[in-house]
């Protein structure tokens, strides 16, 4: 008996402990190889982009009354085209986003292209459509073996301004767990602000819960039995969520996401936590 304990004491020593915020759960060894970077991570190419840049929390944009800190801004003060390439190096397989257009131009669309732009000379069409003013699309696109990629605005919306914010992933991931897409990890995010919240669709997902708390504040922060340190919500119908961080301290947080039948049955365990940052 005391060796037959003592095989299982070593035994339970030898398993790592894993924590996956509000759940655990331990990703299977099989698991497919997937990651994801956000598409502004990467750097602009220079001399293919014009009238582009990329949104950060100094360089925010606004959607309504969402801010946005994250992804590619496509802009123009005259009636001219505007152009945003990136070197995806052939290694990325699919982008996935959401297109804003900041701008009440009337109801008028604005046309917007995705493009394999690796011969200038012949470039691929790889998404387009035509969005009215305040109006927003999502999208998926494969990019498999794509070496440079270009998100272009036509010259037809004069004075209106695209954010694209979007992910860049690698290999696919089995339905196990909702996707995150923005913020992107280690992304900050304005203290105080209406933080846009966006991920990929569960299959048979009606609803998604939603939930962050804190992991570090700030040595600044004063905190107080009202101060705010976690939140949760539930997004009906919906793949995105709009949170306000009104009043919680500055510091670092964590997301997850919980995807719902149409009658409130959990169908995975909470998403991998996501991690950001509230900055003043």
């Amino acid at each position: 008996m005391k060796r037959l304990a003592a095989i299982i004491v070593a035994c339970l020593i030898a398993i790592p402990s894993v924590t996956l915020g509000p759940s655990s759960r331990i990703a299977r060894a099989d698991a497919p190889r997937y990651t994801s970077v956000a598409l502004d991570s990467l750097p602009l190419v220079q001399s293919e982009s014009s009238n582009a840049s990329i949104l950060t929390i100094q360089n925010p944009d606004h959607y309504r009354d969402m801010t946005l800190n994250s992804g590619v801004q496509l802009w123009s003060s005259d009636c001219v085209l505007s152009t945003a390439t990136f070197s995806l190096h052939g290694k990325y397989d699919e982008l996935s986003g959401t297109i804003y257009n900041t701008v009440d131009n009337g109801g008028n669309g604005v046309p917007f292209v995705i493009y394999d732009n690796g011969d200038p000379a012949h470039k691929r069409v790889l998404y387009s459509t035509t969005i009215k003013g305040l109006d927003q699309t999502s999208f998926h696109v494969q990019v498999r073996g794509v070496d440079y990629l270009s998100l272009f605005k036509s010259s037809d919306g004069c004075h209106v301004t695209l954010d694209i914010v979007a992910t860049l992933s690698i290999g696919s991931l089995s339905p196990t767990a909702v996707v995150s897409r923005y913020p992107a990890a280690n992304a900050g995010v304005p203290a105080n602000s209406k933080v846009l919240v966006g991920w990929n669709a569960f299959p048979g997902a009606s609803n998604y819960l939603f939930h962050v708390w804190v992991v570090n504040t700030d040595a600044s922060a004063t905190i107080t039995a009202k101060t705010p340190l976690a939140f949760s919500a539930t997004a009906y119908h919906s793949t995105k969520y709009t949170w306000d961080d009104t009043g919680f301290p500055t510091g670092a947080y964590q997301y997850a996401l919980l995807p719902l039948d149409a009658k409130g049955k959990a169908l995975a365990g909470w998403s991998a936590p996501t991690q950001i940052t509230i900055s003043s």
